[in-house]
């Protein structure tokens, strides 16, 4: 599915709204899929103060085909959490971000991914950290690897 926010019902929610996917073979491992899903359109770094945020009241998911018979087999769900680190701030960040754990990173957001399969659901990872934002050197230093 690809929606550049054209859509009139979408563009009422843009957190909510699949822009692009693609998959291709993983490096190093045929057997291995690499998939890409990209959200929230039309967003450029000049378009702060609030950046890039998923939505914590929305169920992302990945569906997956492999038999070719249009249902899914194999669906990856995403819900994430958004934390505010200084309450008195509504900025994404109040100088620049060094690393996962930097001050200077007001409005944080984790991840919770589960897969879902004929044989149910398995939470596969909890908590896990979004990276910041790469909205400039002067907000986010991009020589680190996070």
């Amino acid at each position: 599915m690809s929606s550049h926010r054209e859509a009139p019902e979408i563009s009422k929610d843009p957190v909510a709204d699949s822009t692009d996917s693609t998959r291709s073979r993983a490096t190093g491992n045929p057997d291995n899929v690499t998939i890409i899903a990209n959200y929230v359109p039309l967003q450029a770094p000049d378009g702060g103060p609030n950046f890039y945020e998923f939505g914590d009241d929305v169920l992302y998911e990945i569906k997956i085909d492999n038999d070719g018979d249009g249902r899914a087999d194999v669906t990856y769900q995403f819900s994430f959490a958004t934390q505010v680190t200084k309450r008195e701030h509504v900025l994404y960040n109040t100088g620049p971000i060094l690393s996962l754990t930097d001050k200077n990173w007001n409005r944080r957001q984790t991840f919770t991914v589960v897969r879902v399969d004929a044989k149910g659901k398995e939470t596969l990872g909890t908590d896990l950290a979004c990276p910041p934002c790469n909205i400039g050197p002067l907000s986010t230093r991009t020589t680190r690897r996070w």
